[in-house]
């Protein structure tokens, strides 16, 4: 699970208020608003271009999927500031794109350690300590948990917290984090997808069905919440009730393909 989808523009003008840990915030380069709506192959090996139209050139990279490209590209800044930590932070949303968590984390801490005070940075390097189950999560997010311009972001940070105690196998733990969740925010819908997959996980379909169920109950919008219903239905071999949620579930989101799969499979059973 990838909780966070940052564009390089909007984590530069984050960064760009949250370096004030000294009284020289660290150089960075905030784009102009020049578009670049395409890439032209012969732009890529121009080193005379200006910083800002780089930095939209690898966001279109990266939005394509074409992460080795982007890559060369920011090295070709890094060749002009090392230090710069939105160029550093360009880079591990890249490498993580990529598959490399270590590499990512480590440009992550990079850029944090640049800008002194860098939010967004932490939590993606948390989330990937979290999805890898690295003890390293709990260090990062009671940090954030402790840091006043992270408050906003707290059902995000404890959300992270109950994934590494999932990955860990520490469903208790993991239990009270997402309770925690719901008890504070009870509109944070990934937070009872994640509660019901620890009861789900655990063999126990009844009381995941009816975290699900309440996630729908929340916002009757939440297609995933049916989709998931329907999961457990399957497994309660309730299968009319699983037919209907997966259609529910397809009918607010048809680029769902599991509810789609899972629709096929049951009706071919009929």
């Amino acid at each position: 699970m990838h909780l966070f989808k940052i564009f390089y523009t909007a984590a530069l003008a984050l960064l760009a208020v949250s370096c004030n840990n000294s009284a020289k915030p660290e150089k960075i380069n905030t784009p102009e608003k020049i578009p670049v709506t395409t890439v032209d192959e012969q732009m890529l090996g121009d080193s005379t271009l200006a910083d800002t139209v780089r930095e939209q050139m690898i966001e279109k990279l990266v939005q394509g999927n074409q992460t080795e490209k982007a890559l060369s590209q920011i090295e070709m800044l890094l060749k002009k500031d090392s230090t710069n930590p939105g160029w550093l932070y360009m880079k591990a949303d890249a490498l993580e794109r990529s598959g490399d968590t270590s590499g990512a984390i480590a440009f992550y801490n990079k850029a944090v350690n640049k800008a002194g005070i860098f939010i967004k940075a932490e939590m993606r390097a948390a989330n990937l300590f979290a999805e890898t189950g690295n003890k390293n999560a709990l260090i990062l997010c009671d940090r954030l948990l402790k840091n006043p311009a992270a408050v906003r972001l707290r059902s995000d940070v404890l959300l992270m917290k109950g994934i590494y105690y999932t990955k860990v196998k520490n469903s208790a733990k993991a239990l009270e984090q997402f309770t925690q969740i719901i008890r504070e925010d009870y509109s944070y819908l990934d937070a009872y997808i994640e509660k019901g997959l620890v009861y789900y996980d655990g063999g126990n379909y009844t009381e995941a069905w009816k975290v699900f169920n309440k996630s729908t109950e929340v916002s009757n919008k939440f297609a995933d919440g049916y989709y998931w219903m329907a999961r457990a239905e399957e497994k309660m071999n309730k299968k009319q009730d699983a037919i209907d949620n997966f259609k529910r579930a397809l009918a607010l989101d048809q680029n769902l393909s599991e509810a789609r799969e899972g629709l096929k499979r049951l009706e071919e059973l009929k």
